[in-house]
């Protein structure tokens, strides 16, 4: 069980406010106080906290400024803000809302009521980074389980290949020239522009592994044709034509 506490940053030009905040949170979390959001800025150098009080109406940058730069800075713009605000304007609290604050909270603060709504907000937010974390986890756990069976299809491929070849043993390496005469191929045509629409739509990696198929149906072929040394008769070169058509039969078939 992770029993660190959370840092909150609280922002206000008010040394009362400031306090008062601290003197409330003090016991549950590690509270820095700041008294302009320049300073803030100054500190998130070398802090990152888990939440922000951030005050609306400061000298030299108010909270509306601060919170576009909090959201303009990938370092930043996840840190959960939440306004303190004396005024009682909902024009003012939806302008806050829509810059990305998560709430507002009124001052004077009632100490009970900003150590619930703090408690909420960060339980939240700690909620959506287990979520956020889960999913990258899940995503990498798919990625890898399609990767292996990818591997696997094609290792059955190559199999399969390897078995075709090895019993046509005179044609030597013919399966892995044929890759090497396609790649080329493809790589010439996309780079000369060749049907670069229907070269772009295919997978490539695909297209390169299922070629090593192409001579797949000699399986169906008598071992006294495939395996003669000498020139074929027409009758057997007419014995040896249909295996392009039983090699198809068999891979759609599968």
């Amino acid at each position: 069980m992770n029993t660190a506490r959370e840092t909150i940053f609280l922002v206000d030009d008010d040394m009362t406010n400031l306090t008062i905040g601290k003197r409330a949170l003090a016991h549950s979390y590690n509270v820095i106080t700041l008294n302009s959001a320049v300073l803030m800025f100054e500190m998130l150098e070398n802090l990152i906290p888990d939440l922000i009080l951030l005050d609306v109406n400061m000298p030299e940058m108010d909270g509306y400024d601060a919170i576009k730069s909090l959201k303009a800075n990938k370092k930043t713009a996840c840190i959960p803000v939440i306004f303190l605000t004396a005024l009682n304007n909902e024009e003012m609290e939806l302008q806050g809302l829509s810059l990305g604050a998560i709430d507002y909270i009124r001052k004077p603060f009632s100490a009970p009521l900003l150590l619930k709504r703090i408690e909420v907000h960060l339980l939240v937010e700690a909620q959506k980074n287990e979520l956020m974390h889960f999913n990258k986890n899940l995503a990498q756990m798919v990625e890898a389980k399609t990767k292996t069976v990818v591997e696997l299809k094609n290792a059955i491929l190559t199999t399969m290949a390897e078995l075709v070849e090895y019993r046509d043993g005179i044609t030597g390496a013919h399966v892995t020239r044929t890759q090497k005469y396609i790649k080329v191929l493809m790589d010439a045509m996309k780079n000369n522009g060749i049907y670069e629409a229907e070269i772009s739509a295919m997978n490539e990696e695909l297209v390169l592994q299922s070629c090593q198929l192409h001579d797949v149906g000699k399986i169906a072929i008598r071992d006294s044709i495939l395996l003669k040394p000498d020139k074929l008769s027409p009758e057997e070169f007419e014995a040896i034509t249909p295996h392009t058509t039983f090699g198809e039969a068999v891979i759609l078939k599968n």
